[in-house]
């Protein structure tokens, strides 16, 4: 063999080396980008828990005190902060483009007659949606408008 097959050996074994380790990357990545969305999935439990502390708290009138406000405003605080770690780490609040209901993103728990909306606009968002890295984290849950 000649000087030059042995060059060429060597970078094909360089080459094919080289891909390897980039599949190998690429998986790593992928395995990551999973473990922390899981995580994030495990805060959107501990998110939902505030919202329904929160709501309890006002569908009982247990707001209406002085230290019961100052109580909320702590709840609200540390609620807050989670949102922003969430955000941190790329999860953000379903969306509808042009208030349009999507199947993709939500389902459907009821419906309201609204003369002034189209039939299918998203009326109320019941529970909130999470998306990550263009991935559905939890379906949203709304009413849409439906006349008919």
């Amino acid at each position: 063999m000649s000087k030059f097959d042995d060059l060429r050996d060597e970078i094909k074994r360089l080459c094919d080396e080289n891909k390897k380790m980039a599949n190998w990357s690429s998986s790593q990545k992928d395995s990551n980008d999973n473990l922390v969305s899981d995580v994030c999935k495990e805060f959107l439990q501990v998110l939902e828990s505030f919202e329904w502390a929160e709501a309890t708290i006002h569908e009982r009138g247990l707001d209406q005190s002085r230290i019961s406000t100052s109580a909320i405003s702590r709840l609200l605080t540390a609620k807050t902060k989670l949102l922003e770690v969430l955000e941190h780490y790329g999860v953000y609040r379903v969306t509808f483009e042009n208030g349009k209901y999507d199947a993709s993103k939500a389902k459907i728990v009821g419906s309201v007659v609204d003369n002034d909306k189209e039939d299918g606009t998203v009326a109320r968002i019941e529970k909130d949606g999470f998306i990550r890295n263009d991935k559905l984290l939890r379906m949203a849950e709304v009413t849409i408008v439906k006349n008919s």
